[in-house]
């Protein structure tokens, strides 16, 4: 599954003074999103400023407070319990992304899931280093906690960093490896970025998360513009990207629930104050495939936990590190011990003969030229008679890190394959091929198999402005009007609200929920998110008699489970 929300997507290619990162494959708008816009405008009519005292819609006044675990004994408690930033709670801007976070669970929860293999390593480098525990948080914001997270940018990794950026801050990059994707290696250098952009802003925390996202350049421009305008220059009242501007609020949005996620009805899992990984020093170049048959745990599995390991082994002389399951580190590292070095590699050496090149050997043995070139350092054509090379396995030379699992859905009545790949924008031949014949016919209650990710690149967005039209949005967009109020869940008549978002090359979000409004009816709500009133009724367990109240929140997608 990919991430929650966006990073950056304001920063040049190969500027290193530039932001890390930028709107990642999955993950949501950088602006505010459709589905907090209700409170932007209803806020914004009232004339309010960010220092509103606007309630998120989602926060309830009576709910049982969630009892968290001891520090010592869960992770995310010990997180809790080392906040140290201004909750800035009174800020408009902080409770709309409460909302936002508080409607889109499922996607809340699977940042979490994620988190899990890597979140010790981080806590651990966060206290180290004696910053804010919020810190750990910020890759939900990122990347949702995916080591194998990328943007169309060229952002990588959890912590989302630029090429040029990880080059500033000796992240390696070559062929065999890519520390941006290392869980391990990326924290190190994110967490060493912050301290020194911490620095920089004479330990002004929400200064240094702006210029993590946009830029110190950015950042200096803003703050030299304030000075020369007799204007103040804290984070809030800075003239930075709308990128930057939502980027501190997201975070502080995900200190708040987990203060009282019982509020905001969010069931904040525990997770034991262990690691789940360690890290495993190689004796010398191993292959994927070796190392994973001598923990009893598959290829796919070890190539999640170290998605910076670019082919089917280590890099020969360079990285020599594995992030292995911690209850397999020692027995590992013993096996390690004793094994003769040469039986590391899954390897084939072919010996050069007359009449040989490389397109031939590549062509005979199914790999590519490039790859033979670089399993042996061959800069050219060349190879000579009774040279000895390297032959990788077929498709090492694929640099793509393994997909995500599939996740399962439970078939709602009334859904059609149609409608829930509709759903989740996958094609309905790739659910076909998940689940073979058993989805020729669907039933309530069947288990299906949703491939990838199950969600699709965040759509670009423009913030609508006073006297812009659909019309006029199209036009500069290069689409129809009909195709934007489809993407936009838009009804013909409904008006554009000034600082509203809108989805300009595919279907905004679907969120989690959806809090009823006067004059609504399971019909028209089950029209505007293109579903069947059957599958909405399914999804909130309604009678066929049942009635909507305002303000009540209606479920919009099935918990998932990943």
């Amino acid at each position: 599954m990919a991430g929650l929300v966006s990073g950056c997507a304001t920063a040049p290619h190969g500027d290193t003074s530039a932001a890390t990162g930028d709107s990642t494959s999955g993950k949501e708008p950088s602006t505010v999103p459709a589905a907090a816009s209700k409170a932007l405008r209803q806020a914004a009519a009232n004339g309010d400023t960010d220092q509103t005292s606007y309630e998120a819609p989602a926060a309830r006044t009576n709910y049982v407070p969630h009892k968290w675990p001891a520090p010592s004994q869960d992770l995310w408690s010990k997180i809790r319990s080392g906040f140290k930033l201004a909750p800035n709670d009174e800020r408009r801007s902080v409770r709309v992304w409460t909302q936002f976070y508080a409607t889109h669970t499922n996607h809340l929860s699977l940042s979490l899931q994620r988190a899990k293999p890597f979140l010790w390593h981080v806590v651990h480098q966060v206290e180290k280093r004696n910053m804010p525990t919020e810190i750990a948080l910020l890759p939900i914001v990122e990347s949702g906690y995916n080591p194998s997270a990328k943007s169309y940018m060229g952002a990588s990794g959890l912590w989302q960093f630029m090429p040029g950026t990880a080059d500033h801050m000796s992240l390696p990059r070559d062929w065999w490896y890519d520390g941006r994707d290392d869980p391990i290696a990326s924290t190190d250098a994110a967490l060493n970025y912050l301290q020194t952009l911490h620095q920089r802003y004479d330990g002004n925390w929400l200064l240094a998360l702006a210029a993590y996202n946009a830029g110190p350049g950015r950042v200096d421009n803003a703050i030299a513009k304030a000075r020369a305008n007799d204007q103040p220059t804290d984070y809030w009242d800075l003239d930075l990207p709308d990128e930057t501007t939502q980027y501190v609020p997201q975070l502080l949005a995900l200190r708040r629930i987990m203060m009282t996620p019982a509020r905001f009805g969010v069931n904040w899992p525990k997770l034991a104050n262990a690691p789940r990984t360690r890290v495993v020093k190689l004796p010398g170049q191993t292959s994927m495939k070796v190392a994973a048959h001598m923990l009893g745990i598959s290829e796919t599995r070890l190539r999640k936990l170290n998605p910076g390991m670019r082919r089917w082994a280590s890099e020969p002389g360079g990285h020599d590190e594995l992030l292995v399951p911690a209850a397999k580190a020692s027995a590992f590292r013993s096996k390690l011990a004793r094994i003769d070095p040469s039986h590391l590699i899954d390897r084939r050496t072919h010996i050069v003969r007359r009449g040989d090149s490389l397109s031939r050997l590549a062509h005979s043995y199914g790999v590519s030229v490039a790859s033979l070139r670089q399993a042996n350092n061959l800069h050219g054509n060349r190879i000579r008679i009774g040279q000895s090379l390297t032959v990788p396995r077929p498709g090492s030379h694929e640099s793509a890190p393994p997909s995500e699992p599939t996740q399962t859905y439970v078939v709602q009545s009334g859904d059609t394959l149609w409608h829930i790949a509709h759903r989740y924008s996958v094609s309905v031949a790739s659910l076909k091929s998940a689940n073979g014949s058993s989805v020729n016919t669907l039933r309530p209650g069947q288990k299906i198999e949703i491939p990838g990710s199950a969600k699709p690149p965040a759509p670009s967005t423009v913030v609508v402005h006073a006297g812009d039209s659909l019309w006029s949005i199209a036009k500069n967009n290069d689409v129809t009007v009909k195709q934007l109020r489809r993407w936009n869940r838009m009804d013909k008549g409904t008006p554009l609200q000034p600082g509203s978002t809108i989805a300009v090359d595919g279907p905004a979000p679907l969120p989690s929920f959806y809090e009823v409004e006067p004059g609504d009816s399971l019909w028209s709500i089950a029209n505007r998110f293109s579903m069947q009133v059957n599958t909405l009724r399914s999804l909130n367990d309604m009678s066929s008699g049942a009635t909507l109240q305002p303000g009540e929140r209606l479920r919009l997608q099935p918990e998932v489970s990943g």
